[in-house]
């Protein structure tokens, strides 16, 4: 019998990260384990994250980009998204 594997959530949130964002998508991306989703939640960025996340948008099956109140709110949106165990 195959074992099951759990589907579980990844929730990024980001602001303003242009030189970052990339190795945290690559990490997701390369991950051995698939059965996940992955949620990303932007502040809104101007400074370029966007076209970076862009990149990725075919591993990404949630994807907010708009303002918030801060880390915790954007959490709790990406949470609200979230269908993983």
């Amino acid at each position: 019998m195959a074992e099951c594997k759990p589907m579980i959530s990844i929730i990024t949130v980001v602001l303003n990260r242009y030189h970052d964002i990339r190795f945290t998508l690559e990490s997701v991306v390369n991950q051995t384990y698939q059965n996940f989703e992955f949620i990303v939640i932007d502040g809104a960025s101007t400074d370029g994250t966007l076209s970076i996340i862009d990149d990725y948008k075919e591993h990404i099956q949630v994807l907010i980009s708009e303002n918030d109140n801060g880390i915790y709110h954007a959490m709790n949106k990406g949470l609200e998204k979230a269908s993983g165990e």
